[in-house]
């Protein structure tokens, strides 16, 4: 017997649907934490003994115990980007929208799709991750706290603001100094910051955002896929010969990525060659800014999915022929 496991989660619960071939299905509602996790896989295995394709969405950061436990436990897991989820629900013509009734979409999806298995990161890119984050929420932090301090006119307050601007610098220079630290002790992504470096425009600090959020972007199919996943994929709006809508960037992916792709993509144009022969010969063809503003990120993570993938330092003459 075939099934597939179709699993909608949330803070606090997990909707599941465990679909059955050639036909019938079951569901059921977890907790999301460990006890929920061990419940799953005995009621799981009190339906088929088989380790059966478990498909649930990217959403924000509550599916990632569970699919850890389910990986380790032997189950093919696929992580996937809930713009797909979507897209496949309006094609079935699914006018309702419920947590079960979306279980049974992504267990449908896993079915007819196949998507490809989640690979986790290890415990070093985990931790990169954690470390890199909390850097940019105390960065946010600040400048939500300066913003406040511009604006406030009472001393009393203003003093209170200072202490706290004061700390938050403190434990961005510690954070910043622990990222150095890390580094050092990790040779192996030391080394792939320094092939991501090697691209001009990519400097230590998106070295290290693309490393932390797309620990796995040398496993991609291809480039584009990676693009694609980060959200710098150009979309397209034409129906007919008079409906044409202003091309813009997809945003269907990891907003991380393409904020820390955003600046370094202004510098390449300017000095990258690959990335500025690019620019020129749609500024030829008349493209709007933003349009080459999106090609430029976009043609960053190419670069970066390259020098990965082939374990070497960026080689603009390389580049250049094959592009």
């Amino acid at each position: 017997m075939t099934a597939f496991l179709g699993i909608d989660i949330a803070k606090d619960s997990f909707d599941v649907t465990l679909l059955l071939e050639p036909g019938g299905k079951h569901r059921r509602q977890f907790t999301n934490n460990a006890t929920g996790y061990k419940q799953l896989h005995h009621w799981l295995q009190h339906h088929t003994a088989a380790l059966l394709p478990a498909c649930m969405e990217s959403t924000s950061c509550y599916w990632e115990d569970l699919a850890l436990y389910l990986h380790q436990a032997g189950y093919p897991v696929s992580v996937v980007n809930p713009a797909r989820i979507r897209g496949y629900a309006i094609s079935q013509m699914r006018r309702s929208k419920t947590d079960p009734i979306d279980a049974d979409v992504i267990a449908d999806f896993c079915r007819t799709q196949q998507p490809s298995s989640w690979t986790p990161p290890t415990q070093a890119q985990r931790k990169l991750r954690a470390l890199v984050r909390h850097l940019q929420a105390l960065k946010k932090s600040r400048t939500q706290q300066s913003n406040r301090l511009a604006t406030c006119a009472d001393s009393e307050v203003r003093a209170s603001v200072e202490t706290i601007l004061h700390t938050l610098e403190s434990e961005i220079g510690r954070m910043q100094q622990r990222i150095r630290d890390f580094f050092a002790e990790h040779p192996d992504l030391s080394q792939k910051r320094e092939w991501l470096k090697s691209i001009k425009g990519i400097g230590e600090t998106t070295a290290t955002h693309i490393l932390a959020e797309m620990y796995d972007l040398e496993h991609y199919e291809n480039a584009k896929a990676a693009a694609a996943d980060a959200g710098i994929t150009t979309s397209h709006y034409r129906s007919g010969t008079s409906v044409r809508r202003r091309s813009k960037m997809s945003r269907m992916g990891k907003a991380a990525i393409r904020a820390a792709l955003y600046f370094p993509a202004i510098t390449a144009i300017e000095h990258n060659p690959v990335v500025k022969q690019l620019a020129k010969r749609l500024e030829a063809k008349g493209k709007l800014k933003q349009v080459i503003q999106v090609a430029a990120m976009r043609k960053l993570m190419h670069l970066a999915y390259g020098v990965l993938k082939n374990k070497q330092m960026f080689d603009p003459n390389y580049a250049t022929a094959v592009g």
